[in-house]
């Protein structure tokens, strides 16, 4: 939240630096955390910016109102034209915002435009009855919208484009692949790696391409019309190595120059762990690891080349590494091949489920371990609770399925509950014992 008042900040510290709490250093250094300098120029406050908004969108709600006001009493053609004069207005007012150097007001004129621009497309549609693809409709608005984005490098408007061209993918999938994805999910990450800084858009392009790669897979292999439902195992272990291949190429990044870069890579790489553990979990029994077994013996086969091509990538992006990321990257990437490939060609896999899943069981007790013992040794609050919290789940998992009777299962929980509270006042002592003025770090991101 304290981002979104940067320019309020900026005030305070201004204020802080002239009453002498704190030297200009000490300022610069605060407020280069947030990408602010006390060199900078006033902006106008929150609650300008807020207003002018809903002043522009109102002003562009009239518009329509106006229009539908005296909609029956128009022709086709004015009813047209009518459309296209009240989206170049409010784009015209716009570009008359940006040439005067007023960018804000710009973006929030072009926004205004860009929706009535979107509801023009469809009511000129219905005019002329023009609705025999009616997903090129979403495509044609964020097509529109997409100049103005990459021209203003606004937040605002590719977020627009973003949400329309993710509406266009989910209607375009039953009519064929949406090619064009890549376009706007690629201008989305250029403008958070070279312009301005955006979790949502940063989030929002890599799993829109996610879903896509999965889609182009499916088109490839000639299943693409019932890929969703009709090769499980394949679309989970593709979209496990694309993100293993993210997380490496997010682990590259840790050491950029910009610390914004090195918070989004960051972010990214723990897609993988945050997906990892569920996982985990769900691979925790052997009915889980039967199913799957028996899926990928009949259609694994056809991503031996996307897995190899993965680990290919991953030892070569590695190799820059430090040297015990590097092995962690290797033992998990050979781990991972050397599974399936006994699963595929070795003659009694399915007999493999049960020590499989003891092996998984095995893997999130000594991760739980480790997670505590690292949460201790660097002090890192959230990793000592995250191991505490992955034990117990790992033991209540285990007995309910193995027993799960009512009183006993409440005893279990009973019982967890008191281990919970036994580690937060055991971590709460470490961190008050003499001499510990080391900051627990408990933001940082297990």
């Amino acid at each position: 939240m304290i981002r979104f008042f940067r320019g309020e900040l900026t005030e305070e510290v201004r204020d802080w630096v002239n009453d002498g709490l704190i030297s200009a250093a000490q300022g610069e250094s605060i407020l280069a955390r947030y990408d602010r300098s006390l060199s900078e120029t006033d902006q106008p406050s929150l609650g300008y910016r807020v207003l002018s908004a809903l002043a522009i969108l109102f002003a562009g709600a009239a518009l329509l109102l106006l229009l539908s006001h005296n909609w029956d009493q128009m022709s086709r053609a004015g009813r047209m034209l009518s459309l296209i004069a009240a989206t170049g207005l409010l784009n015209g007012l716009g570009v008359r915002q940006w040439v005067r150097g007023q960018r804000d007001q710009a973006v929030l004129w072009f926004f205004a435009g860009g929706i009535v621009y979107g509801a023009s497309i469809m009511l000129i549609a219905q005019i002329y009855h023009l609705g025999e693809h009616f997903p090129d409709g979403l495509l044609f608005w964020a097509l529109g919208i997409l100049p103005l984005a990459l021209l203003t490098a606004s937040r605002l408007l590719h977020v627009l484009q973003l949400a329309l061209v993710t509406v266009w993918m989910l209607t375009q999938w039953r009519y064929g692949l949406p090619w064009l994805l890549p376009l706007f999910a690629g201008a989305a990450l250029y403008q958070v790696l070279y312009r301005s800084r955006s979790a949502v858009l940063l989030h929002g392009a890599l799993l829109l391409l996610l879903v896509w790669l999965n889609g182009l897979y499916a088109w490839w292999y000639g299943y693409f019309h019932n890929w969703i439902g009709g090769a499980g195992s394949v679309h989970l272990v593709l979209t496990l190595l694309l993100l293993f291949l993210m997380h490496t190429v997010a682990l590259t990044q840790l050491a950029h120059p910009s610390r914004g870069r090195r918070e989004d890579a960051r972010s990214v790489s723990n897609w993988w762990l945050r997906l990892l553990v569920p996982l985990l979990f769900l691979f925790s029994y052997s009915r889980t690891w039967a199913d799957f077994i028996d899926d990928w013996i009949a259609l694994g086969g056809v991503l031996v080349v996307p897995l190899l091509l993965t680990m290919v990538l991953v030892a070569l992006m590695a190799s820059r590494m430090p040297a015990s990321r590097r092995w962690q990257l290797l033992a998990t990437g050979g781990a991972l091949t050397l599974v399936l490939a006994v699963i595929h060609y070795l003659p009694q896999s399915m007999s493999l489920a049960v020590p499989l899943a003891v092996l998984v069981n095995l893997l999130l007790l000594v991760m739980g371990i480790a997670l505590i013992h690292q949460g201790l040794r660097e002090r890192r609050a959230r990793r000592f609770h995250l191991g505490i919290v992955l034990l117990l789940a790992l033991g209540l998992l285990r007995y309910v399925s193995l027993i799960g009777d009512y009183l006993s299962s409440a005893l279990m929980f009973a019982i967890a509950g008191g281990v919970l509270f036994a580690a937060a006042r055991y971590w709460k002592r470490q961190v008050a014992r003499p001499g510990n003025t080391e900051s627990s770090r408990t933001g940082e991101a297990s």
